[in-house]
């Protein structure tokens, strides 16, 4: 590759792109301080620059300037607060108590307010750190909003020259989960005897979360450049593969039969093997498409996955002229299986030419509040002992109090570096707050290692404030992917910034020792102020994910009766459906780095993950192959068997939540049902089969989900919680 060819390739990367501004941002405060020898302005600005970039969030061009002004003026507020209040103890006590409530309550309404709220709390704990060392009221809250409004300038102007960027990033990580998800599928295309397809099936799982999240992510870039969820002018042809992309997703987590028989039957014979290599080359496929969009260059479709699955096909017939009886139930398993992956091969094709597949319906779900009365609605709804930000909100808020108890107890100069630890240590959750904690310890320990020889090595002014901007990029370059990393670069950047006023050796100390009683600070807080542990919410997670496949699977069926059509109510349910076995991947996850006390049985909560998944699977098949079935006697077996499939879903719902249900009603088995579906008809068509078999694999499975949904329902609470 050419050298302006690796150019742009970094230039299109993330990390190197954001860094590029960050350096830009630091060296705009730290030239001007330098030059004018004003070394008491380089702390404030850095400060302010790094809460306004910690702050920020993406949105167009007036949503920017719109949080901008909101960010600055809660900024102006949290400074002044401060300085004010400063040397009133206990008015400061409760003010920081009240402050931090509000401000973590108001992240209720979006993403957006729980950035600013962050970025304000953070600007009030710069404010304390040089409080007592501030000439008057004015001096460190106009040095933070200077840094914190220059900032801003640079963003809106980097910003106004690459608006697309955003999306384009965010579209490409859509595609690069894709891959990794159809890389992952191929696994279970493996002809080998006794495949046991629970392992395949939770990497799927949590391959799946990873996908819904970049899913999720794309869509409120895309939001942000919207009206109302209508998007035009250049994000257009970016909606158009967003929503091409959903459909990729949905046909890849679909599964159109037991793996397991499929494998037994065929393992003297290639044809699994070319379904694993059509889902390879469609893996790669997706690879360049991801490498394609974040380049900003047009996608050219490859004719290798194509070929496969031409070879794939001729595989197919060759087995069907063998005539072999006990093959012919299975082979119109792999027919529909070939089916589901020609028409992933037409859509991957289709990302070349977008328009050329626009919805009717082409708009997005907006969720967003747009006027006071629905963001008091968020708020009030926020306001329950049930809601994890509210719990959160009040343990911060106890916990930053507790910290400044600390500071005005023992009379600690620099202790305000506790309650810095709290704020980014201390999570809505144990596991979350737990990576932190490490992340952080190790961090600073590393960050002080480095920090004291550089401080030696290079005495100079010049050379210090080089290093400083070096660790401000590098914190902002790590800050998503490797936290301890950023902690350790940020730890060198306050030593070398206290340097400037001649204490850098006398912050050593107290930053190591505020640094640990803040992360002790932090565990203590989610562990005993209102702790959430996972395994209190497991089955809520697990209805929830039952009833959103339900609702799902209502949709699909009534687009049998009434022809396929992806409207925005349809995209809902599928959505919901996928963000709910998410969230219990996440769940699950989280409650295996909690105390061992607090968790239920993990056996049965991944086998549950596993039938969860499988049956999401096994719906989004149905919706794959959405078609209008014009047989009015199997439209009624298909209304039977939803019915019952749906009233066994209910129940097992209604036995997660709490509700005492009958023995005798939930281990029903309607044996008529189930004879109806096991004896298709050899005239039916392909359709009609295909929905028969996904009902009645769905339906094999509602016993065992009856008997996990028994077991961890009498299975008792943890013991001493203390909420």
């Amino acid at each position: 590759m050419s050298i302006l060819g690796q150019l742009r390739l970094q230039w299109a990367n993330k990390t190197f792109n954001y860094s590029v501004l960050m350096l830009i941002a630091l060296l705009g405060v730290v030239i001007p301080a330098w030059y004018f020898e004003q070394h008491t302005w380089v702390t404030p600005l850095i400060l302010g620059v790094i809460a306004a970039a910690l702050a920020e969030t993406d949105d167009n061009f007036f949503g920017r300037l719109k949080a901008i002004t909101l960010t600055l003026i809660c900024f102006a507020i949290a400074a002044f607060s401060i300085e004010l209040l400063f040397n009133i103890p206990w008015l400061f006590a409760i003010g920081l108590f009240s402050s931090t409530f509000l401000f973590i309550i108001l992240g209720a309404i979006g993403p957006r307010y729980s950035s600013i709220a962050f970025g304000s709390l953070l600007i009030a704990i710069y404010t304390m750190l040089g409080a007592h060392e501030s000439p008057n009221i004015w001096f460190q809250p106009l040095l933070l909003l200077g840094g914190a409004t220059w900032y801003y300038f640079v963003s809106i102007i980097w910003n106004s020259f690459w608006p697309m960027q955003p999306v384009q990033q965010s579209l490409s990580n859509v595609f690069k989960e894709l891959s990794l998800y159809l890389d992952a599928k191929r696994n279970l295309f493996h002809p080998t005897l006794n495949l046991i397809p629970q392992p395949h099936r939770l990497k799927e799982a949590s391959l799946n979360a990873c996908t819904v999240f970049a899913l999720n992510t794309c869509k409120t870039t895309l939001l942000n450049r919207s009206r109302r969820g209508h998007v035009d002018g250049p994000s257009d042809r970016f909606l158009q593969v967003y929503f091409i992309a959903q459909d990729i997703h949905e046909r890849v987590s679909s599964s159109h039969y037991r793996y397991q028989e499929l494998a037994t039957q065929f393992s003297h014979s290639d044809v699994l093997f070319r379904f694993k290599h059509v889902l390879e080359m469609q893996a790669k496929a997706c690879q360049d498409i991801a490498f394609a969009l974040k380049l900003g260059k047009k996608y050219s479709h490859s004719n290798d996955s194509i070929k496969a699955l031409v070879e794939l096909q001729d595989s197919l017939e060759y087995l069907e002229q063998q005539q072999h009886a006990e093959w012919a139930p299975l082979l119109v398993q792999l027919n529909y299986l070939f089916n589901n992956l020609a028409t992933v091969e037409k859509l991957l094709s289709n990302v070349s030419n977008p328009d050329s597949s626009v919805l009717e319906d082409g708009i997005l779900d907006d969720t967003n509040p747009h006027n006071f009365r629905a963001m008091w609605g968020r708020i009030k709804a926020s306001m329950s002992k049930d809601s994890i930000l509210f719990r959160h909100a009040v343990r911060l808020s106890v916990t930053l109090t507790i910290g400044y108890g600390i500071i005005q107890g023992f009379d600690l100069d620099r202790g305000y570096w506790i309650l810095l630890t709290t704020l980014f240590v201390c999570q809505p959750n144990y596991s979350a707050t737990r990576q932190k904690l490490s992340a952080r310890i190790a961090g600073t320990l590393v960050g002080l290692f480095v920090g004291v020889p550089l401080l030696t090595l290079f005495p100079s002014p010049e050379s210090q404030l080089f290093l400083i901007v070096l660790s401000g990029v590098m914190f902002f370059a790590f800050r998503i992917n490797n936290y301890g990393y950023a902690t350790g670069f940020i730890t060198v950047l306050v030593l070398l910034c206290f340097h400037q006023l001649g204490e850098g050796y006398a912050v050593v100390l107290p930053r190591l020792m505020d640094t640990l009683i803040g992360c002790a600070l932090a565990v203590s807080a989610v562990y005993f102020i209102l702790p959430d542990w996972e395994s209190k919410r497991m089955h809520k997670i697990m209805a929830n994910a039952l009833r959103a496949n339900r609702k799902y699977l209502m949709q699909i069926i009534g687009q049998y009766r009434l022809g396929k059509k992806d409207d925005l109510n349809y995209r809902i349910a599928r959505r919901d459906a996928h963000n709910a076995d998410a969230n219990l991947s996440t769940a699950i996850s989280n409650m295996l780095a909690e105390p061992g006390r607090y968790q239920v049985d993990t056996d049965k909560s991944f086998r549950f993950l596993t039938l969860s998944h499988a049956l999401l699977s096994y719906v989004s098949a149905l919706g794959a192959h959405r078609q209008r079935l014009e047989d009015e006697s199997i439209h009624l077996l298909v209304l039977e068997a939803h019915r019952t499939i749906n009233r066994h879903i209910e129940l097992l719902e209604q036995q997660l939540e709490g509700a005492i249900v009958e023995s005798s009603t939930t281990t029903v088995d309607q044996f008529d049902i189930h004879r109806r579906l096991i004896e298709w008809r050899d005239e039916d068509d392909r359709s009609a089969r295909m929905v028969l078999q996904q009902l009645h694999l769905i339906y094999r499975m509602l016993p065992e989900f009856h008997a996990l949904a028994d077991t961890l329902t009498k299975i008792n609470e943890p013991k001493a919680d203390i909420s």
